[in-house]
């Protein structure tokens, strides 16, 4: 839908994210009696994930005047899917767990204030949320833990990103 001022559209897409993070260093705190074998610069875990999604959803773009454009995009996400391996490096035999899960959903929002400086060049400031999460039948398979055996665990995964940002555009005729 467009009008003189506004514009108005659905979309669908898909959403991947992948994450890796490292765990350094450690302070003991169930028996403070025991030291650490760490440094503070060692690393000693790591995480990595990935999350697959459809998205459907709608976009928005209004001109509140002649040079200021508020714009949004608004997804909902019907299935998500994610893989995630989570690493234990300071064990005396290095421990990992397979995570998998599937179901569950998500949305996504994002909005951006630009103003034109020129009807070709424009500056920004705006903001994002994102949120996914699994089915809580979701599994972790942990190999190497509890004295070496296999073992799996019923979990539920989610996570949440927030950000802002600032941007710069320019239009090619």
């Amino acid at each position: 839908m467009r009008g003189a001022n506004y514009k108005l559209g659905g979309f669908i897409g898909w959403t991947y994210y992948a994450q890796n993070s490292d765990t350094m260093g450690c302070m003991q705190i169930a028996n403070p009696m025991t030291l650490c074998r760490a440094s503070a610069d060692q690393i000693i875990g790591s995480q990595d994930t990935q999350w697959n999604a459809p998205r459907v959803g709608l976009s928005a773009e209004t001109m509140l005047t002649e040079r200021w454009r508020l714009s949004t995009d608004v997804a909902y996400l019907p299935w998500t899917d994610f893989a995630g391996r989570d690493h234990h490096l300071l064990r005396p035999t290095t421990t990992f767990a397979d995570q998998r899960g599937n179901g569950g959903g998500g949305v996504q929002v994002e909005g951006v204030l630009s103003y034109f400086i020129t009807n070709n060049l424009s500056i920004g400031v705006g903001g994002r949320y994102w949120a996914m999460w699994t089915q809580k039948d979701s599994e972790t398979i942990c190999t190497g833990c509890y004295r070496g055996t296999t073992a799996t665990v019923f979990s539920k995964f989610s996570m949440e990103r927030w950000g802002t940002f600032f941007q710069a555009s320019y239009k090619v005729n």
